[in-house]
This record gives C-alpha cells, structure tokens and sequence, in this order.
C-alpha cells in the first residue's frame, strides 16, 4: 500500500510541513517513470511505475552528469506555496508561487499515474505523454461520500445481493483498496468470497465494527513496515496486518524510508524475476531443441553397416578373378567371405574399371567410419551439454530470492560459461569468452572451438562479420576465429598462418604433416537449417596448406 490513499495522508501532512516555502531548484528525471522534484537538500521523489505509484521524500538525491534530463523547466526557482491531498483520491496537489496560479498535480492512479504542471486544472506540461496532454483539462476531484452507519451499512450490502463480501467492500469503500479489504474480512472472519446474501446480521455488524476500527488506526500516526514471505518482499503499511501475522517484518521510524527500502527491494526482485524466467526458458529451450538433434541422429542408418558393406564390396571385387564388362552398371558376385556363400549385388560406375570401383568402395567405408567417429562425438557432446543443463535447472529450481540468485552465479560461473550463458558485464576480465584464446602476430586475438556446440556458439553468436574464419579441410575439429580489430594495423600473412596452424592443430589430421585449412570471412559461412552443431556452408574459401601447431609458448 505504498500509493494508498491513507498511506498518501500522513506522506502529505510531511510534505506539506517540510516543502512549504522551499525553493524548487531543479525537477528532473533519472530513471523511467522516476520523477525528482528538489528544493537543495531535500527532494521529493514520485514513482509512476504502474505496478509501484509512490512517492516519498529523499536528502541528499544528487543528480547524476549524465542520463538524466530537466522536466518543468518554468517552475526551476519557483517556491513551494501549499501541499494537500483530495479529499477522495489519491491525487497531491502542490501549490507554484511564482506569479500565476500553478499547480503540480501528482495523481497516483495505478497505469495512468503521472505529474502535470496545470492552471486552474488545464494542463501545460506532462511528465509522461506530455504531448497527448497539453492543452487538456483534468477531470474535477470526485465528492466525497459520507461514511456508513451501521444501518446505512447494513441496507447498502443487502440491496447488492450475491456479490463476494470482497466484491462489496471495494464498491463501498474504494480509498480501501485490495490490501485493506481482505484485512478487513481477515479481522471479521468473513471469506473474501462469500456472497453477502449469506452474511447473518451479526456477521454485518462485526464486518461494519472491524472497518470503523481499521479506519481509525490508519488516521492515528503511522507505524510504517515491510513483511517479508522467505526473505522476498510481500508488502509495506502503514499499519499491523492480522493477515501477515505469521510473516516477518521489519519497522521503520518515517514513512518516507519505509517506501524507499520497500521500491528498491521490490525492483532488485523484478529484476531477479526477469533474469531467472529468461535463464530458465532458455535452458529449456535449448535442451528440447538437443532432444530433438538427438531423435534424428538416432535415426540415421548406423555409419558401421554401412562402412562395412561399402569394404565388402571393394573387396569382393578385387577377389573376382574376371573384370565385369565395362559400361555394366551392376553386377552379381559371390559373397567368398562368407560361408554361405551368398550372392551379393554391387552397383558400380560403368566409367571405372573394378579395381576403380573397388578403391571408390574402400574410401566410402573409410568415410563412413569417419562419419560414424564424428557422430559418436557430436552425440557425446550433445549428452554432455544436456546432462550440464539438466544440472543447471535442477540447481535453478532451488533458488528463490535475489540472494540465493546472486550465490547461485557466483558459484555456477564455470558451467554458465560453459554452456553459453553467462551474461555478458562490463568487465572483460570477469566475462571471459568460453573458447581456447590465443594470441598471433601483431597482437590479434584467437578463439578456437572446443566442440560442435562450442563451435556453433563461436561462429553463430560471437564471430563479427569481418573476422577471418578457419577450419582444416575435409576433416572434423576446432572452429576457429582470428578477431579483426583486436591488434595493431593490418592482419599479417604470418598472423594468418599461425592462426591457420591452429585449426590444424584441433582438427582429426593433427599428426600429418602439413594441413590443407580452409579460410574465409565469417560474413561468408552459413549454417544450413536443421543441420548437425558444429555444421557449416562456406560460399567461398581459399586454402592454406600449413604445419598443425601452436604459437610458441601459448599451451593448449
């Protein structure tokens, strides 16, 4: 209840004491929907947020030199005439003496709170939409409706009929507001939801007595306090609640600091709201999307039957003691290798001769078991990660308060990292990439892949278009990045070679000699969709044929 009517009372009688007669010497906003009204040492701050209408007085509100912007200009050196509240609404006038009748009018009214500067109720300037109010008059302050005696109160619930006693209460009384109501039902022991038709007579007379008693501690001198649901805020008043009994609170000696420690918990906790949803759905996003890589994986023809059916057929031709005739396309041999000696039929390419055939067969096995290496590694990977994520959103599931949030990233910072995602901060030496870094000729940066998702998240997400691109040719490994604009001048061809050496280094010819690698600018890969982690399309490459190493004195 911190923009409750009754609440916005004693903040008035405050402002009115400390605010009349002040010099206003700048109004100004620093944050969205955050206004500052300032008369030197002591400020008054308004919050439109939807959810969170308040305001509250504040020393020492120094001004920031930058992102923040004047508001009001016409009313900077004016001074502070009077302060009062409308009599039914939650609408604070503030009196201008600066020759004309001004006023600044702050209506906390939930979604469509807002500051305005007016003459006589015509609106000069805004807060917020100030060009869709100029010009326009306010609407004049509701009359106030005179308090219920208990028999007036007893006729208007009975003439309502089946509506909830909740429904009733915020009808007959609406400066209330949700918060009171159901501390009034609490205090009466009244359901929110029973119908009034139910209520007994004694049940209205109890309900009529509680509401003139809570009526009367809210006029009497505030005892500010937040309660606290497992160490997250649950709300602020300016009174005891029977309601939250069982919660812990804290008390505090002014209004005004109880409001401000009450916003400022109650952002922190949106703000921790925000990143855990948005964490949490992208994890689970992306463990459904490996779920899904998984399935089509599983459903490929098995690598191993294929590679050794394609050695079968290389070597039952190179066993026929006859060449088939050229241009046949298919023949029949005599499985030899096996007891049952089973006819098998082989497809051939009619431009080769058998033994040509048979070598095609050989390298198509051998690339087959190639192929089936590399999806055994990309499925161990794709299980790796879904076992860290499985982790990671079990341990999610157990954090629900900004604390238990920040010790959550403190001590998870090398499996968000991990995974890809650690959120990004302003210090490079806390946000470290999750690659191999190296460092080439002339200063560059280097980051290499350390696996097929790994590999997508370097080339997908962190790679800028102009950055040199490598990969060794026809066999798996490392995706790897030479980062333009992260060393002196221009990129050398000895920075080049050492970065390509590199891709040869993570690669499956790690052993050979020389490495052909394949080099391009990152604005020329694409990823086909649907396709493997870790799988590309190059639209041009140039080659390198170059040692697999590492600059010297950087390990891998």
């Amino acid at each position: 209840m911190i923009g409750n009517y009754f609440t916005l009372r004693h903040i008035v009688t405050d402002l009115r004491r400390d605010l009349t007669g002040k010099t206003i010497s700048e109004v100004f906003t620093q944050s969205r929907n955050e206004l500052i009204v300032s008369s030197g040492e002591i400020s008054l701050v308004v919050s439109c947020e939807p959810s969170a209408n308040a305001c509250y007085l504040r020393t020492r509100v120094s001004r920031p030199k930058r992102n923040s912007m004047d508001c009001f200009r016409r009313i900077h050196g004016a001074v502070i005439q009077s302060v009062h509240l409308q009599e039914t609404d939650r609408e604070i006038v503030i009196g201008i003496g600066n020759g004309a009748p001004l006023s600044l009018i702050i209506q906390l009214f939930g979604p469509k709170a807002n500051v305005f500067l007016t003459e006589k109720r015509r609106v000069l300037d805004a807060f917020l939409q100030a060009r869709a109010w100029k010009g326009r008059e306010l609407d004049p302050p509701r009359k106030p409706r005179p308090a219920y005696a208990e028999n007036e109160f007893a006729a208007a619930i009975q003439a309502i009929g089946q509506i909830s006693a909740g429904g009733v209460l915020k009808s007959l009384y609406p400066l209330f507001g949700s918060l009171l109501v159901r501390e009034c039902l609490v205090r009466a022991d009244i359901a929110e939801s029973t119908p009034v038709a139910g209520l007994t007579p004694d049940g209205i007379a109890r309900l009529h007595r509680e509401i003139k008693q809570l009526t009367g501690e809210l006029h009497q001198h505030p005892s500010p306090r937040i309660y606290k649901d497992h160490r997250s805020l649950a709300c602020f008043s300016i009174i005891g609640l029977q309601m939250m009994h069982d919660l812990d609170c804290e008390v505090f000696d002014s209004v005004h600091e109880g409001i401000r420690v009450f916003l400022g918990g109650t952002r922190r906790q949106r703000g921790f709201d925000r990143e855990l949803s948005a964490l949490r759905t992208t994890m689970e996003t992306e463990m459904r999307r490996i779920e899904r890589t998984l399935a089509v994986l599983s459903r490929e023809v098995p690598g191993a039957e294929r590679a050794n059916a394609y050695e079968l057929y290389g070597k039952l031709l190179l066993a026929f003691p006859r060449q088939p005739t050229p241009g046949v396309k298919r023949v029949r041999l005599e499985n030899v290798f096996s007891p049952e000696k089973e006819l098998v039929e082989i497809p051939l390419d009619p431009h080769l001769t058998a033994t040509q055939n048979a070598q095609r067969y050989f390298d198509r096995a051998r690339k087959a078991r190639h192929a089936l290496a590399e999806s055994a590694e990309r499925k161990a990977d794709y299980h790796e990660r879904y076992d860290r994520l499985k982790t990671l959103l079990d341990a999610l599931g157990a954090v629900h308060t900004t604390e238990q949030w920040e010790e959550f990233k403190r001590s998870r910072t090398a499996e968000l990292a991990a995974a890809g995602l650690l959120k990004k901060t302003t210090d490079p030496r806390k946000d470290l990439p999750p690659f191999r870094i190296f460092t080439v000729e002339g200063g560059f940066q280097v980051w290499a892949g350390k696996n097929s998702e790994n590999n997508d998240l370097l080339t997908m997400r962190h790679a800028k278009p102009n950055d040199l691109w490598f990969h060794a040719r026809g066999a798996g490994g490392s995706h790897v990045v030479l980062r333009a604009g992260t060393g002196k001048g221009e990129i050398s061809k000895r920075a080049i070679e050492q970065t390509a050496s590199i891709a040869a280094y993570y690669s499956k010819m790690k052993n050979s000699g020389l490495v052909p690698v394949a080099m391009t600018l990152r604005k020329y890969v694409r990823k086909p969709r649907g396709a493997p982690a870790g799988t590309v399309r190059l639209e041009r490459e140039d080659v390198l044929m170059v040692p697999p190493r590492l600059p010297q004195g950087q390990e891998s």
